[in-house]
């Protein structure tokens, strides 16, 4: 346990946008929070249907500040997620290329270790910072409205999270790890190329059939939610951590 812990401090520390976002994003709400307060700014989009972490507690969202609020929540979260996938494409791919992953594995850490670590920032400690920056935004925006606002907020919010991470994030961050240790230039495009070949030939070809039984797109069909999807995507991220771990086995 003392070592997976260490394993999570050393991906923290390595990789500074995980801190570094997260405290830009704070300080784009503070400009926000005085814009209102000092300025005329008015904020007012939906936030797109799934991603809604605010269902039950509407009666605090029918102000301007109540709707920049909601609107900054799925800010931070769009955000966030972001950075997760492009943390997973990048940190087995940066190892390889300055040679670091040698002297990672000449130490007593397993390589499903390793890989389990960097699972973990992106769908333990990436989700919890989310709703952490979420808390303060509340504070921020609300004051002392904060406490009764997040008492209904942050129930709800880490149902629905987990439902995201594990049906739409779980399967692309497992998809990214693959290809960051699997791509030999640019872990980005085989990552993007490939599911896009993949469903431009199911439309063209077979119907859509592979596409409409995998959902190949988490990242815009949450609605889409089902129990069947969510064994697939489950199924497919277990081969895709079992592949990548087998492949950064065979490095010398």
């Amino acid at each position: 346990m003392n070592t997976f812990i260490a394993l999570i401090k050393r991906e923290v520390l390595e990789h500074k946008s995980l801190w570094r976002v997260p405290a830009v994003l704070l300080g784009i709400a503070l400009l926000v929070k005085m814009s209102f307060t000092f300025g005329n700014l008015h904020i007012d989009f939906d936030v797109p249907k799934g991603f809604d972490l605010e269902s039950t507690v509407d009666s605090f969202l029918v102000s301007a500040v109540g709707k920049a609020l909601s609107g900054m929540n799925y800010i931070i979260m769009l955000v966030m997620f972001v950075v997760a996938i492009f943390y997973t494409l990048s940190s087995l791919y940066n190892e390889r290329q300055d040679q670091s992953v040698l002297f990672w594995r000449s130490l007593p850490i397993s390589d499903t270790q390793t890989i389990l670590a960097k699972l973990a920032i992106a769908m333990i400690v990436i989700p919890v910072l989310i709703l952490v920056l979420q808390s303060v935004v509340a504070v921020l925006f609300l004051g002392a409205q904060s406490v009764d606002y997040l008492g209904s907020y942050l129930s709800e919010a880490t149902v629905r999270m987990a439902k995201i991470m594990l049906w739409s994030m779980l399967p692309t961050i497992a998809w990214c790890l693959f290809c960051s240790q699997m791509a030999k230039k640019n872990p980005f495009m085989m990552a993007l190329v490939i599911p896009i070949l993949v469903i431009v030939v199911d439309k063209l070809f077979l119907s859509g059939v592979v596409s409409d039984t995998f959902v190949i797109n988490r990242l815009t069909g949450v609605e889409r939610y089902t129990s069947g999807v969510l064994i697939i995507g489950s199924i497919f991220s277990a081969v895709c951590i079992s592949a990548t771990i087998a492949r950064r086995g065979e490095l010398i």
